[in-house]
């Protein structure tokens, strides 16, 4: 999650008021997009998944946000109970930590947007534990229809292996100020092609709540998802 930094442009409309609290990395939301808004407060985001055909696996995510001037950094935790037949070396779950920041690479007062993502993961079962995650996000505010689009392109590497492409594309339409609909189609490994749908509830800028659906596009992998943000500073 982030603020938008220049809200003052938009004031009166509906998506520039949510626009404070569009989904800005997969850390920090349910969402696996990014957007390209930089924090102007600090958040803090506890959230919950569930795949629909496994109710055991189950994960649990909490991730705090804050800017540092004209960029933010994060820091998140992630514990995944893991099904029967993906449980290995007699664990029954994974843990992974992640340390990333933002910067802003447009900064102008127009409807483009774009940004820079830098991820550091450790995977705490993991012989290799240390993953990293590059990505470059590009938004386009369209003002008069209460819409907002945008993407992500960029690339991951784990240890030894092969960099694997992270791609994607989202759409935001805010209907108030107050809620927000999200949709969302991407690539996180060669055969993992899934998309998202997500509703935003804002209350009073101080919280927020968020439900989403989501699914693999070639496949029967529904995945039930729930988490609260809250707002400080």
């Amino acid at each position: 999650m982030a603020y938008i930094k220049h809200t003052s442009t938009l004031a009166r409309q509906p998506l520039a008021l949510f626009g404070l609290c569009l989904s800005v990395t997969a850390n920090a939301s349910l969402l696996d997009l990014d957007d390209p808004g930089i924090a102007e407060r600090c958040e803090l985001q506890l959230g919950w998944q569930q795949p629909r055909s496994d109710h055991s696996a189950t994960t649990l995510k909490t991730a705090a946000t804050c800017n540092q001037g004209q960029w933010e950094w994060h820091l998140g935790f992630e514990h995944q109970h893991l099904s029967v037949e993906d449980q290995a070396d007699s664990s029954n779950s994974e843990q992974q930590t992640e340390l990333g920041i933002k910067l802003p690479l447009h900064v102008g007062t127009g409807p483009w947007q774009s940004a820079l993502a830098m991820n550091l993961q450790h995977h705490h079962q993991d012989h290799h534990p240390i993953s990293a995650e590059v990505l470059g996000i590009m938004g386009y505010q369209m003002a008069e229809l209460d819409l907002r689009l945008y993407s992500n392109l960029g690339f991951y590497q784990h240890a030894a292996q092969s960099p694997q492409l992270i791609a994607g594309v989202a759409i935001a339409l805010a209907p108030s100020a107050d809620q927000q609909w999200v949709g969302e189609i991407y690539r996180k490994a060669p055969e993992a092609h899934a998309y998202r749908l997500a509703y935003q509830w804002l209350l009073k800028r101080q919280l927020q709540l968020e439900f989403s659906l989501g699914n693999d596009l070639k496949g029967n992998a529904q995945q039930f998802g729930a988490d609260i943000t809250f707002f400080f500073g």
